[in-house]
């Protein structure tokens, strides 16, 4: 193999700029199709052998990342890279808060058991298991907080500089008055136990928190909604948890909540004998990978890979971090508290058991029309 990095043509890049969704983008972007940028993938990969390609986006050179050997080495447990904010780590014994986390989600899950349920409805429900999760029940009913976050992620996605300052100052007042009551069984609570957080950290650790634990709101609407249309596995998920989870993180596989990865190089670093600079960006179009044709069950609704050891040896499946666990373990509880209590049945035929399931999804669309069962049922 040739020593040294490729370098994307012009068009090239143009075309990767304007398909691929970028990292921390929503998975459904205007123009952008997981299928053509797949495709572009896929084209780049024979054309250059594997390698990675040096590419040139609106935000400068960025390292391309395509084959799984190379994917390993970015997402591993070195120090080479520096990790986005989708798998910091956050410091804390947060697995003692795992119980008042479940309690939370079974109880905010009750309200949407009837009537039809679609993600607007959803979502509202999740970021208050969010709210109370982090900040504890004095702040389920500020939404505000919510608002405010995801006006921030925006900004600094689209790197609007000035209005980021001025929301990242109302947001870290906001979220000062809500980690100052330190409501016990809350991550806040959990911030102020620990004496040796130092305020800004605590600051930073809720904040991104709050953030973990939203991302997920479209994958759980995601799989409500595949529960919805295949019977089959509605019916092993109202009885088993693992399977349950095994069906979230199906979803979650299918649509993921951060299509691409990035990373930035804390060190110069060599790759194939190039040396990139410390600061260089390297991207994973993870979301493409996730539904490569090589893979048999790529674009299905297959739960039992996470239980047969099928997705196993997957890059794109290896363990996260203890935020991902615990943020799958509560979203399991809230998906269990409205599968228990009440059948889904699709609102329309947006996914379907009997065709394969489409690359993007415009989550905005899901409609899924509960129908509470009998208590004898529930007590079986």
């Amino acid at each position: 193999m040739p020593r040294g990095l490729p370098r994307a043509t012009v068009l090239e890049s143009l075309r990767l700029a304007a398909t691929v969704v970028p990292p921390g983008a929503p998975h459904a972007m205007p123009g952008r199709d997981l299928l053509r940028s797949r495709a572009l993938l896929a084209e780049l990969e024979a054309r250059y052998g594997g390698r990675p390609v040096l590419v040139r986006g609106l935000r400068g050179p960025a390292l391309l990342v395509m084959s799984k050997r190379d994917a390993l080495r970015v997402l591993s447990e070195g120090g080479e890279y520096a990790q986005g904010v989708e798998q910091r780590p956050f410091g804390l014994p947060t697995d003692v808060l795992r119980p008042a986390f479940i309690e939370i989600a079974r109880e905010e899950a009750k309200e949407l058991t009837s009537g039809v349920v679609d993600h607007g409805r959803l979502d509202a429900r999740w970021q208050r298991v969010a709210r109370r999760c982090v900040y504890g029940d004095g702040a389920a009913d500020d939404e505000e907080l919510t608002r405010l976050l995801a006006r921030l992620t925006w900004a600094g996605r689209w790197r609007a500089r000035r209005r980021q300052e001025i929301l990242s100052g109302r947001y870290d007042a906001r979220i000062l008055d809500h980690l100052r009551r330190a409501e016990p069984g809350s991550l806040a609570g959990l911030i102020a136990e620990n004496s040796g957080e130092a305020e800004s950290r605590g600051l930073m650790q809720a904040a991104f928190w709050l953030m973990g634990l939203g991302a997920i709101s479209a994958g759980l609407t995601q799989t409500l909604a595949l529960l919805a249309a295949h019977p089959a596995q509605r019916k092993s998920a109202r009885t088993d948890p693992d399977y349950l989870r095994a069906c979230l993180r199906e979803g979650l596989r299918l649509w993921p909540p951060v299509p691409a990865l990035s990373r930035v190089t804390t060190t110069p670093t060599d790759w194939y004998g190039t040396t990139l600079p410390a600061g260089s960006t390297v991207l994973v179009p993870i979301a493409a990978h996730q539904r490569s044709p090589r893979l048999p069950y790529a674009n299905t609704f297959a739960p039992e890979i996470w239980l047969d050891g099928t997705a196993a040896n997957e890059w794109w499946a290896r363990p996260g971090c203890d935020g991902v666990h615990l943020t799958l373990a509560v979203g399991t509880a809230f998906l269990a508290g409205i599968v228990r209590a009440a059948r889904p049945k699709p609102v329309g035929r947006l996914l379907s058991s009997h065709r394969p399931l489409p690359y993007a999804l415009n989550v905005s669309r899901l409609r899924v029309a509960m129908r509470p069962l009998r208590i004898h049922r529930l007590t079986q």
